[in-house]
């Protein structure tokens, strides 16, 4: 008698679902995805230098090279990049809310339209970087280097950019309430047709005209 030999069929779940990694993303066994863990996407973006729209919310990348990397639309809100050099990096509508890039490297890095609200640029490198249409509400840029940072159309409403040095930068169409240049070197920078209120500048800071503050903003 001819025997049918069935295949043994050995269940990897007790809830009969069966999880595969595919590109960065969990699927079940209905083909629903679930985003990988922020560790697992962290060691995707060390390998390949690249994590676009992926979950890295409260990573640790501290003084990470991360050159070049394309990280658009990904979340790193909360995230350490404290001295992380991001020199070209393309954070193009990328979320940062409360990241700390304090002293981080991020000069001509594309950073247009990005969430950087609340989150941490002391001391660090942005030179050349074009945030236009940014919200940079409540940012702590103190003693950064931003010359001829582009930030046209930014939202700049309680940033702090005490010490910094803004040459040339360029602030058209941005809102400013309650920004803070005390210290600031605003020399050539471009304020035309912003929205301001109670801006903050005095005898230290450098106005665009090159003459001490406080500074006239018409």
């Amino acid at each position: 008698m001819k025997q049918t030999t069935i295949p043994l069929l050995i269940p990897l779940l007790t809830t009969g679902l069966l999880l595969v990694v595919l590109g960065g993303y969990w699927s079940d066994a209905l083909g629903a995805p679930v985003a990988a863990a922020p560790k697992d996407n962290r060691e995707r973006l060390l390998q390949t230098n690249a994590c676009v729209a992926c979950d890295l919310t409260g990573v640790t990348l501290a003084g990470q090279n991360l050159l070049g990397a394309d990280l658009h639309q990904a979340d790193l809100s909360g995230a350490d990049l404290r001295g992380a050099f991001l020199t070209g990096a393309n954070l193009r509508g990328a979320r940062l809310v409360g990241a700390d890039l304090s002293g981080a490297v991020v000069a001509g890095a594309a950073m247009s339209a990005t969430d950087l609200q609340g989150s941490k640029f002391a001391g660090a490198n942005g030179s050349r970087t074009s945030f236009t249409q940014a919200n940079l509400s409540g940012v702590d840029f103190s003693d950064a280097i931003l010359e001829y940072a582009d930030m046209e159309g930014a939202d700049l409403s309680e940033a702090n950019f005490r010490g910094a040095d803004l040459y040339e930068a360029r602030f058209l169409f941005s809102e400013m309430d309650r920004t803070d240049f005390v210290g600031a070197n605003l020399h050539a920078a471009d304020f035309s047709d912003v929205e301001f209120s109670q801006m903050r500048t005095d005898a230290s800071t450098t106005c665009p005209d090159l003459k001490p503050g406080p500074c006239v903003f018409e």
